[in-house]
């Protein structure tokens, strides 16, 4: 009897092989997506006094609320960070957050100072403001995004004395939130999305004389993740690698420079050598160093991207994040041991 309903079942099932097929399942619909960059201002109060590292947090809507390294810290830390590039200087890393009636703040900072004179420091990050109905910092998506870098070399104030004819080229890292929704030729992942941090070396060359800069993320080498490395309350290590990196993505730059060594542009392309950039839309915006190099260049140029693409399958994805480049005549090589002084 055993061997009869096995048999009657094995009957069954040929015998709807040979019949029609069912119909494929229609397949999984595919928003458009609205591809509508933010620029991301990166200007904000910080000050460096003391050991202490305090910095606006900039709401929404145009408030703002100040943390600082001796009140707010939940993690400060030294030994995963590269030894700075500028000779006799020291930098370390900061995880802020507050838990506010208005809503909680996490806030990720990183600050080089030169060991001579603390009040020559650089401080760059970026912050989350969640609403006050927010359970956790992982609900990623119903915070808002802000990024920054500031220190007295951008004073605004004492804006650069640009060259009037050299060329300068700028080297430096890049990182921040990168994301991407799976589009049609992604099969089991189709309308699903993935989000982690990026980081990658910026390439820019800057020609003064006919006032214009050039940059490409990705180009010196492949832009990388790093789960976990800073926004560890929402992107953990212990997460999933995500199935698209973004490692063979360049992200290519060009805008003109003002009088006082900023600039803002749309000019963004993004390509790929295996997929089809059906569009591309962003802005960028950087300002240069108030502090000249050896050779008269200013030694740094900082900035802010917010880059958005889409794929010709319905798949989407998006960086956001800042960058911090220097001239190889201010840098001090890295050996690529990847040491921290301090």
């Amino acid at each position: 009897m055993r061997f009869f309903n096995l048999t009657a079942l094995l009957l069954v099932s040929v015998t709807a092989g040979c019949s029609s097929a069912p119909p494929d399942p229609p397949p999984v619909e595919i928003p458009a997506p609205t591809l509508a960059p933010v620029p991301q201002p990166f200007r904000t109060q910080t000050s460096f006094a003391n050991n202490v590292l305090s910095v606006d947090v900039r709401y929404p809507e145009g408030r703002t609320h100040t943390l600082n390294s001796d009140l707010h810290q939940i993690g400060s830390w030294s030994q995963y960070i590269p030894r700075p590039p500028l000779p006799n200087h020291s930098s370390r890393e900061w995880a802020l957050s507050n838990n506010h009636y208005d809503g909680k703040v996490l806030l990720y900072v990183t600050a080089s100072w030169n060991d001579d004179d603390p009040g020559d420091y650089l401080a760059a990050g970026w912050w989350l403001v969640y609403p006050p109905g927010a359970p956790n910092y992982r609900d990623f998506e119903s915070a808002s995004r802000g990024v920054f870098i500031d220190g007295p070399e951008l004073d605004p104030a004492r804006p650069p004395d640009l060259p009037q004819t050299s060329t300068a080229t700028y080297v430096g890292g890049s990182g921040g939130v990168y994301s991407y929704t799976y589009g049609h030729a992604w099969d089991d992942l189709v309308g699903s999305s993935d989000l982690t941090e990026f980081q990658g070396l910026l390439a820019l060359t800057a020609d003064f004389d006919s006032n214009r800069i050039i940059g490409c993320l990705g180009c010196i080498e492949p832009i990388g993740i790093a789960p976990g490395l800073h926004l560890y309350p929402i992107v953990s290590w212990r997460d999933p690698r995500p199935a698209s990196l973004p490692t063979d993505y360049d992200i290519r730059f060009a805008a003109s420079l003002g009088a006082g060594g900023d600039f803002e542009s749309t000019a963004i392309t993004v390509v790929h050598p295996e997929r089809t950039i059906t569009n591309a839309v962003g802005t960028w915006r950087g300002q240069f160093s108030n502090m000249p190099d050896v050779d008269g260049n200013p030694r740094r140029v900082v900035g802010s991207t917010d880059v958005h693409f889409a794929e010709d399958d319905g798949s989407h994805g998006q960086f956001t994040g800042i960058f911090d480049a220097l001239t190889p005549a201010a840098a001090t090589p890295d050996d690529g041991s990847g040491a921290s002084t301090n």
